[in-house]
């Protein structure tokens, strides 16, 4: 039972974390979906998230390691691919004109 207990208030913290997110609240979210997997440590999808929050906090390494743990964890990897690739061209575009 605790282990459904754990599922649910993971998927909560991730919900949670993606509407901080979307709300420009990068830091909370990070703290939700950093919740989530210490209540799920095989939640992929929050890996990911975090990852990307990572990213738009300019921590690179972090966001790597998440996005690549994520990977790790057999989410699909075409749609983690593109989705990187995207992610990084930005932001190196973004650093290219600083």
């Amino acid at each position: 039972m605790m282990i459904d207990r754990n599922q649910e208030l993971a998927e909560k913290y991730f919900n949670s974390g993606k509407e901080k997110s979307k709300n420009g609240e990068v830091d909370l979210a990070i703290e939700d979906y950093t919740t989530a997997i210490e209540l799920k440590p095989d939640y992929a999808e929050a890996y990911y998230y975090r990852g990307g929050s990572w990213l738009r906090l300019g921590e690179w390494e972090k966001a790597r390691s998440d996005i690549e743990t994520a990977r790790k964890m057999k989410m699909d990897i075409i749609v983690v691919s593109d989705e990187i690739r995207q992610k990084y061209d930005r932001a190196w575009k973004t650093l290219g004109n600083i």
